[in-house]
């Protein structure tokens, strides 16, 4: 993908019972687009008041705006959304991602999501907005927070991910495991993960080996896989983590 000419700066927030906290910054930060992340039947709940207000407001203000729906309480599809956005935007724009706003599964996952899939051409900026008022028991129809008082970035540290090869081989395993070596190794040949050349005497011990040091040793490391058995009689499966990391990172 190539960069676009025009970086634009692009926020990502999500909707709660909050309009105040999800307005300000944008027009404080001068956002050229915003994506909003709100739950599935927005429109039967208890936020359809906000998210109303929230869509009026951008519109006012003449902010463009899309949205990603989903499971608010599910940290791993949310993290599945943030990645798709993040991965939706060309390189080179700027992203900013509120964390002060929706719940806090969703403030959690917006801050993992900057840390996970920030690169050379992802610049991602978490930020906390401070409101002027705080409301213990609103009334329906009522925010949480009103007003605003500032915006303030937060630190954002990079954390490492798999690899895209790693991510397909987990996927394989997790479709066809429990697996054994030689079923996995002609599984990663059709995907074309392990390729052998030609001039290559010992080919199944060739095999064996991209299998173990670029794929069995470094999921083994992450606790993504376990292998239970041993010599021909072993077999691969997925662990519970290897399930979760499937659950953003696969495409």
């Amino acid at each position: 993908m190539k960069k676009s000419l025009l970086a634009l700066r692009v926020h990502i927030a999500a909707v709660g019972f909050e309009v105040d906290r999800v307005i300000y910054p944008l027009t404080q930060l001068k956002a050229d687009k915003v994506w909003l992340i709100i739950e599935e039947e927005v429109e039967q709940g208890e936020a359809s008041y906000h998210y109303q207000a929230v869509k009026t407001a951008l519109e006012k203000n003449h902010i463009i705006f899309d949205e990603k729906r989903g499971d608010i309480y599910s940290l791993f599809e949310l993290l599945n959304v943030y990645r798709a956005i993040i991965e939706d935007e060309e390189p080179g724009n700027q992203i900013f991602i509120n964390i002060s706003t929706g719940t806090k599964i969703q403030a959690i996952a917006g801050m993992m999501a900057c840390m996970i899939f920030k690169d050379k051409d992802k610049r991602i900026t978490p930020y906390y907005v401070k409101p002027e008022k705080y409301v213990i028991k609103p009334r329906k129809g009522e925010q949480l927070t009103s007003g605003f008082k500032d915006v303030i970035p937060l630190p954002n540290y990079k954390i490492e991910r798999p690899s895209n090869k790693l991510v397909k081989a987990l996927q394989i395993i997790n479709d066809n495991g429990p697996i054994s070596k030689k079923i996995l190794i002609e599984k990663l040949t059709e995907h074309k993960l392990i390729s052998i050349g030609t001039n290559i005497q010992h080919k199944e011990s060739a095999k064996h080996s991209q299998l173990n040091k670029n794929f069995i040793e470094p999921l083994i490391s992450w606790g993504f896989i376990n292998i239970s058995g041993r010599g021909k009689s072993s077999r691969i499966e997925i662990t519970q983590d290897g399930e979760n990391i499937l659950k953003f990172l696969h495409k």
